[in-house]
């Protein structure tokens, strides 16, 4: 029997990709009797259907606002929207993949896809069918009934992608999930959520310490600054999609690199002169 695959399962409805906005995003926390200013008046805005990366040195804030775009955390002062409405809680056109998979051990591969299909009640054959043609999708054909003990680190995390999409979200967000990996999965994934992304459009932005993966993923690079965290620039992708791996050994695509490196290297040197 042939693999199947997403591209070649039946047109289903997806939302359109959602738009969002961040005006003057503060966020603070309390611990141990001092206060941890985390961000201060982030301003940022994502167009529907853009794959963007956020980086920055570590502390600086970057999860802490995809938890906040997520609905799972909320600004000390400031608003963040999706398509114009305040984010207050967790929505369900968003999809969210952290660096850990965190699947549930005793269920099977497909049963941790569809987990989220059961909480909200609408696991039906469509949505199994779903799940199906997403681990076709991510290389995992054949998996269905394996459990997670079964698989390696890399093909967990696959996984945890294709849970974070089987709700067909308008937005993903992706907070280092492929941190953990060595760098011929991590390529190998990259590879395929650029496939899925393609596929099915949606905005995605992404959290990642790797500037080559920034670059080859995004249509545009943020970078930020040292804590507490501030958008030090916004950085267009100029190179052109599909983008195939063999991208990864051009001229254009190690320039792309050096210049967000060295941007990134300006806010260091900006926040370190602050410190003085």
């Amino acid at each position: 029997m042939a693999t199947r695959t997403l591209a070649d399962a039946p047109a289903r409805t997806t939302a359109a990709p959602s738009a969002i906005t961040a005006r003057a995003v503060t966020k603070t926390f309390e611990g141990k009797g001092k206060l941890v200013h985390a961000l201060s008046d982030v301003d940022l805005e994502i167009e529907a259907g853009q794959f963007v990366s956020l980086i920055g040195p570590s502390g600086c804030g970057k999860s802490t606002l995809l938890k906040m775009i997520a609905g799972l955390l909320t600004p000390s002062t400031g608003t963040v929207a999706i398509d114009g409405a305040t984010v207050t809680e967790p929505l369900p056109q968003i999809g969210v993949a952290f660096q850990k998979p965190t699947l549930l051990r005793w269920r099977n591969v497909l049963d941790n896809i569809c987990l989220p299909l059961d909480i909200d009640g609408t696991r039906d054959a469509e949505g199994e069918a779903r799940a199906v043609d997403l681990l076709g999708l991510m290389g995992l054909a054949g998996f269905e009934k394996h459990h997670p003990k079964e698989l390696s680190g890399g093909m967990e995390q696959r996984v945890a992608i294709a849970r974070s999409l089987i709700t067909q979200p308008s937005l993903l967000l992706m907070d280092e999930p492929f941190g953990a990996l060595d760098e011929f999965t991590r390529e190998d994934l990259n590879d395929e959520l650029l496939r899925v992304w393609q596929h099915e459009p949606k905005t995605v932005v992404f959290v990642t310490h790797s500037i080559s993966e920034a670059v080859f993923l995004s249509d545009r690079v943020v970078v930020m600054s040292a804590r507490p965290g501030r958008v030090h620039a916004n950085i267009p992708v100029e190179l052109p999609r599909p983008r195939e791996r063999a991208l990864r050994n051009t001229p254009e695509f190690y320039e792309a690199i050096r210049h967000v490196r060295a941007v990134l290297d300006d806010a260091r040197a900006g926040e370190r002169k602050g410190e003085r």
